[in-house]
């Protein structure tokens, strides 16, 4: 798969796109568990507010006619109810351990996982009118920066295929494999794209998160590893053209510096041969 995608012609350079790619889905991690976080917070707080404290129990829920769609939405509901269950007994013992002025409803929010959260914004927690379900009523609360038009079943798909790539990253698998995905270019636009998504959807959810990963360069980081410089640099490949003579860059430092974007990277080559990487750590 490595050899058909970039090309490679050599062991250095099958290893190095190897390599390349782990590297991406490690600096792609954290803006993926910043999304988790931020979803998972902000149906909680939102959900507590207008339904009540224990509201994973006292949603409403619904089933549709159809007989596809509506046995769907059981399996949704009957999943939701026994990964509520099945936490309830994994923190029953712990509750009586826990600090000082966490409660059980924290317990049990801290343990669901991302797929959890991805439920909740299925079809079946959709009712018109119903102060009990999470949509459409929690929709302004929970997402405050959404674009008009979007709804919590199409955010859910968007989720839906993000929380796929996290679980790409979990098992190792290359997270650049997708149809659309023919080349070394193709894998990079691809990469970057989803880069982009995650960050536009921990937006709708709260523009302070965005300006934190921001602060913190964790979306900077994760673009300038996953450009085509930084694959040429785990292949070695083309290092003649990716690397600057250290006189050189010490003679044009200033000039090297004000250019240098935070996505980027400047790569310096020392006379015995050392190389140096030059980033930009604030924006």
């Amino acid at each position: 798969m490595y050899e058909k995608v970039f090309k490679t012609t050599t062991s250095v350079e099958l290893h190095g796109a190897y390599v390349w790619s782990v590297k991406v889905a490690a600096n792609i991690h954290p803006l993926l568990s910043a999304l988790e976080v931020a979803l998972r917070n902000s149906i909680h707080i939102s959900a507590t507010q207008t339904i009540s404290t224990d509201w994973y129990d006292k949603i409403s829920t619904k089933e549709r006619k159809s007989w596809k769609a509506g046995k769907r939405d059981h399996n949704n509901i009957k999943w939701h109810r026994a990964q509520v269950a099945d936490i309830k007994k994994k923190i029953a013992r712990k509750i009586q351990t826990a600090p000082k002025g966490l409660t059980m409803h924290d317990l049990l929010v801290a343990k669901m996982d991302f797929g959890f959260w991805d439920n909740l914004l299925r079809e079946c927690f959709s009712i018109n009118g119903d102060k009990k379900a999470l949509w459409p009523q929690c929709m302004p609360l929970v997402f405050p920066n959404l674009p008009k038009g979007k709804t919590n079943s199409s955010v859910q798909l968007e989720i839906s295929a993000l929380r796929e790539l996290r679980n790409d990253i979990a098992h190792n698998s290359p997270i650049w494999k997708h149809k659309s995905v023919t080349d070394q270019q193709s894998a990079i636009s691809y990469i970057n794209n989803q880069i982009d998504k995650i960050i536009e959807i921990i937006k709708w959810l709260s523009s302070e998160k965005v300006d934190w990963l921001e602060v913190h360069m964790l979306q900077a980081e994760a673009k300038r590893v996953a450009s085509k410089n930084y694959l040429f640099l785990c292949q070695r490949k083309e290092m003649s053209e990716l690397t600057a003579p250290f006189s050189r860059y010490k003679r044009e430092f200033r000039s090297q510096l004000k250019q240098l974007d935070k996505d980027e990277f400047d790569l310096i080559n020392t006379q015995n041969g050392d190389l140096y990487m030059v980033t930009k750590v604030t924006s």
